[in-house]
């Protein structure tokens, strides 16, 4: 089983993907790199951010977002990933299972 780790900052907002598909099938681990490749494209030929990002065995997604003016339109476009990656997981349910995971967070106590 593929398993997707979304990863927000302190704000809720996404920064970056993690993601170990090498059991996923063919069919399946398709789709998510289409959706993830067109999400890297989207953000990095429309809105000029920067995004660190892997195809290799495991896949890995790492979004700069360090220009606050693009924040409604960068949170737009990975809201659409987390989206699709859900929509991925309800038709590969046996292959694809999607986590949210806050990073950078420090808890007092």
């Amino acid at each position: 089983m593929g398993e997707a780790v979304i990863q927000r900052d302190e704000r809720g907002r996404i920064v970056g993907l993690t993601m170990q598909a090498k059991a996923m099938s063919a069919p399946a681990r398709t789709a998510v790199e289409t959706l993830v490749r067109a999400v890297v494209e989207s953000l990095t030929d429309y809105l000029h951010v920067s995004v660190q990002s892997s195809f290799a065995d495991d896949l890995y997604v790492e979004i700069d977002r360090s220009d606050q003016h693009l924040d409604r339109e960068i949170d737009a476009v990975l809201a659409t990933m987390g989206r699709g990656l859900r929509i991925v997981e309800k038709e590969y349910p046996a292959e694809l299972m999607v986590h949210d995971a806050s990073i950078g967070v420090e808890i007092q106590a």
